[in-house]
């Protein structure tokens, strides 16, 4: 990936691969790659917010040549989402608007206390429909977390 704007189309294209699998009824990957786009997206806005295009990009000699690109590298490796949200700066602001906003406050339980990457080790049929179906509702549209994310 070589900037912030790749990351995010990276995002959008798990969400859309999530879609993909939940309307075949393969729910158990749909709600793993659909917490990948959240994952994905918070990496884009930590990018951008750190002003380091090519932070995922080891080969890259401009970014190499950043002092502590490294160990900012082996931070940023992380599947948790709270991690990242921190990472991004949008931590208080998430706090603060999920006390008005109800999908912010839905996110916060479905995605953010619901999946971490060790979701690809649950039981087939371990995640139901409806939560898989409301979890990629809740990141999708001009409403979604992705926006707000991007927005913030």
């Amino acid at each position: 990936m070589t900037d912030p704007q790749e990351i995010k189309k990276l995002a959008y294209r798990r969400l859309e691969e999530a879609e993909i699998l939940y309307k075949n009824g393969m729910w158990d990957g749909a709600f793993y790659l659909a917490g990948y786009s959240a994952e994905w997206i918070l990496k884009a806005k930590i990018c951008d917010r750190l002003g380091i295009p090519n932070l995922f990009d080891e080969t890259n000699p401009d970014a190499n040549s950043i002092k502590g690109i490294g160990e900012i590298r082996k931070t940023l490796k992380t599947h948790n989402l709270f991690t990242l949200l921190i990472f991004s700066g949008l931590k208080i602001k998430f706090d603060s608007d999920k006390a008005t906003n109800k999908e912010l406050a839905k996110a916060n339980t479905l995605l953010f206390n619901g999946w971490d990457e060790n979701a690809r080790y649950k039981p087939c049929g371990h995640f139901l429909d409806k939560d898989v179906e409301k979890l990629i509702n809740l990141l999708s549209g001009d409403n979604g977390i992705l926006t707000w994310i991007e927005k913030n």
